[in-house]
């Protein structure tokens, strides 16, 4: 579980637990294979990771949703939306995981994939 694990075809969700520079090397290369009108991508992490390297990993034309799971190791969603900016990622912060996946389904069309990941954390929370 949790490991590009599907959550609903239409539109396509995906969770991905992913949360180091090569995990998410890797849900990048997952992502480079699938079709969509859209990318939303739910991510929040951990506070001590090397945010900004993994961050500069993710694809730029993404809407993003960033989020903090309900952990004292979250790093705290505006921080993470700043870092987010400055790797050229835009997209809104929302204090609790569940409100930003609500955000992205409502977003999200039919032919859209949203992607939930960046911690471990924050993929547990949906599931």
């Amino acid at each position: 579980m949790g490991r590009w694990q599907q959550l609903s075809e239409t539109p396509h969700v995906v969770c991905d637990t992913g949360h180091n520079e090569d995990g998410i090397r890797e849900v990048v290369s997952m992502l480079a294979e699938e079709q969509y009108d859209r990318l939303h991508m739910v991510i929040g992490m951990v506070g001590d990771k090397e945010v900004g390297k993994i961050l500069a990993l993710l694809p730029k034309e993404a809407i993003y949703y960033f989020t903090q799971a309900s952990i004292p190791r979250a790093m705290p969603v505006q921080e993470l939306q700043a870092k987010g900016l400055l790797e050229g990622l835009e997209g809104q912060a929302y204090t609790t995981v569940a409100d930003a996946f609500e955000a992205a389904r409502q977003a999200a069309g039919n032919k859209d994939f949203i992607f939930v990941g960046g911690s471990t954390f924050v993929v547990a929370e949906v599931l």
